[in-house]
């Protein structure tokens, strides 16, 4: 199936009442993947039946993107017999301007320091068989909010976060696990998960303060039992008292080692997991608020975390995320989702038709058969092409990877 077969069959489904709106997406998504340059407003309209008023109304329009990247998963893109974890993390995004939404100062992985600009936050969903990654959920994150946690009153970064998750809860009624970075390990996350009836892994700092659980025997005496049986000493770690679980099936230099501990800062109990690696003789630690959970699904679940950055690379390469015009809040996030659900349907057109190399193979095959059409139409009327034919589907593939 085409995009555009899909995308109609989509509409039908989420019940898009507007024909007007029907056929704009058509032309949008086909533009995403068939134009040169970035997708401004001005340069959409250049190759466009569209003017560029057009786009920047359109762009300010409601559309239920959730409920479109929804249909795109239960199309086909994620198998939901298979066991399904949810991701959440942040991208920055460079934006320059005075008015625009959100315009604050937010940290960039790449820098590796805090920068102004734009940020959203991505729920994303993961087959934890495929590895694949889908993106389900996108909000622009609100400017003058703390990105420190903050007590119970103060609303921060971590609450617009988990708000984003409470919203989500019918959704991921069949998720029970959620992954995220070290940013997340927060006493306002782990509440979240907690009511959610929901489980979190996630990273903590390789001093955390974490103490070990008494397990010896019962003593007769007055007063409440034994808890714990002191502090880890990281400096000095005696991983006798772990364990040891053997080497990953992925990195063979990492030796697992677990243990259930307990953490008084967030009053609670974990599964941590320590990755020794015996080549820089360095360790992680991982953190599982469901302590029955085995080592090496917690090390497999945390790996596929990183699924969601290729989510976030997809959508600046190839779907414009980085690349919009507007300041408006709705222009912003009518952008921002429309990027990232380009790289779903993009993800699920490869999956349906597996002579599709890659992304690039296909924005390629896309912007030649958009110059083709171009080129033919401008001739007599009578002038047709097949598309079928073994020249011209030579020309459609020029730049392509062969298969």
């Amino acid at each position: 199936m085409s995009i555009k077969e899909i995308l109609i069959a989509i509409f039908a489904r989420i019940d898009v009442k507007h024909k007007w709106q029907q056929d704009f997406l058509l032309e949008l998504f086909e533009l995403v993947y068939s134009i040169q340059g970035r997708l401004t407003f001005e340069n959409m309209a250049r190759y466009s039946k569209f003017n560029e008023s057009t786009f920047r109304r359109n762009f300010k329009k409601v559309f239920d993107w959730l409920g479109f990247n929804w249909e795109v998963l239960d199309w086909g893109g994620l198998d939901f017999s298979n066991p399904v974890i949810a991701a959440i993390d942040c991208s920055y995004l460079p934006k320059a301007g005075k008015s625009t939404y959100g315009l604050d100062k937010f940290f960039s992985s790449v820098a590796g320091k805090a920068k102004k600009g734009l940020e959203i936050s991505l729920l994303s969903l993961i087959d934890t068989i495929s590895g694949m990654a889908w993106a389900l959920d996108v909000k622009q994150t609100p400017s003058a909010l703390s990105a420190k946690e903050g007590n119970s009153n103060d609303y921060t970064r971590i609450d617009f976060y988990m708000e984003q998750i409470i919203k989500l809860k019918k959704r991921l009624q069949a998720v029970r696990y959620f992954v995220a970075d070290g940013y997340y390990a927060k006493l306002k996350v782990f509440t979240t998960m907690e009511l959610m009836h929901k489980d979190l892994i996630t990273k903590f700092r390789p001093d955390a303060n974490l103490r070990y659980l008494y397990t010896g025997p019962s003593e007769k005496r007055r007063g409440r039992p034994t808890q714990f049986a002191g502090k880890v000493i990281w400096k000095s770690l005696d991983l006798s008292k772990w364990d040891h679980i053997g080497a990953d099936e992925k990195y063979a230099y990492l030796e697992i080692y677990t243990l259930v501990l307990n953490s008084p800062h967030y009053k609670r109990n974990f599964r941590i997991v320590l990755l020794h690696n015996t080549k820089t003789n360095k360790y992680i630690l991982l953190a599982c608020t469901d302590i029955d959970l085995s080592a090496r699904l917690i090390v497999r679940y945390y790996q596929l975390r990183f699924k969601i950055e290729f989510l976030f690379r997809d959508a600046k390469q190839f779907c414009g995320l980085t690349h919009c015009q507007a300041r408006s809040k709705e222009a912003l996030d009518f952008h921002f989702n429309m990027s990232l659900a380009a790289v779903n349907l993009l993800q699920l057109q490869m999956k349906l038709d597996p002579t599709i190399n890659s992304m690039n193979s296909f924005v390629r095959k896309a912007y030649n058969t958009r110059l083709v059409a171009w080129l033919f139409s401008q001739l007599s009327d009578e002038a047709e092409f097949d598309i079928n034919h073994p020249k011209v589907q030579k020309a459609l593939n020029l730049g392509a990877i062969r298969a």
